[in-house]
């Protein structure tokens, strides 16, 4: 299972040390912003982005006028959001996902590149809680690992299952000893078959790592209907 405390400090440091200060958002999130708008229910109700970090791709669509919250497991990224955007502060909790309950169910939910973080244990709370969050005909838009990464940090494999998903523990780097997951798409069609429609095919985003670092980082992009 993921050590909640380990994963937080991880992060934290990543933040201070200016991970992602001036990116600019994915060109997911205007995938992300048009399914919204469309969806009968997402477009009128309230969101919940798991694992906004600093805003590189929360701003963006709280900008484009969604209703959403922000969950982060890295106190030091829920700070720099606030600073960056006082007015948003009552809308930003640090918190596990594992762990969130709300009083009210939401219209779509974004976890990108989030549910990752992790075992298979994990994996499955990740599935069954957004299952359990969302409103019928609510938005699950996510970005996750493909198993199609070509892996460059030093590391052990952990786990291995039928539909080709893997887990590793890093050895080095910035993520070191935490168990970071990568799904097969036969994978991620198991995860969601009992509780969601899937609106689109599937996109692979491939890209190619800054030198010097070398080889491919792989993330499936999806969205998803809630039954």
């Amino acid at each position: 299972m993921l050590d909640e405390s380990l994963a937080a400090q991880r992060w934290d440091i990543e933040y201070r040390s200016g991970r992602y200060r001036d990116e600019a958002p994915i060109p997911f999130v205007a995938q992300i912003i048009e399914h919204v708008q469309q969806n009968a229910v997402a477009g009128r109700g309230q969101g919940l982005y798991v694992g906004c970090g600093n805003g590189r791709n929360y701003l963006p669509l709280f900008d484009a006028g969604f209703d959403l919250y922000g969950l982060d497991l890295s106190q030091e990224a829920i700070t720099q959001l606030a600073t960056r955007r006082a007015s948003l502060a009552e809308r930003l909790i640090c918190g596990d996902f594992r762990a969130f309950s709300a009083a009210r169910l939401f219209a779509y939910l974004i976890a990108i590149q989030v549910f990752q973080h992790g075992t298979e244990a994990d994996v499955a709370l990740y599935f069954e809680k957004v299952a359990a969050l969302l409103q019928p005909s609510g938005l699950f838009c996510l970005r996750v690992n493909s198993v199609s990464t070509q892996i460059y940090q030093a590391h052990r494999l952990l786990e291995q299952n039928e539909f080709g998903g893997f887990t590793v523990q890093y050895q080095s780097g910035p993520k070191q000893g935490l168990p970071v997951h990568f799904y097969s798409w036969a994978e991620l069609e198991h995860l969601t078959q009992a509780n969601f429609r899937l609106l689109a095919p599937p996109q692979e985003a491939v890209m190619a790592r800054p030198a010097p670092q070398t080889g491919t980082w792989a993330q499936w992009e999806a969205l998803w209907e809630r039954c």
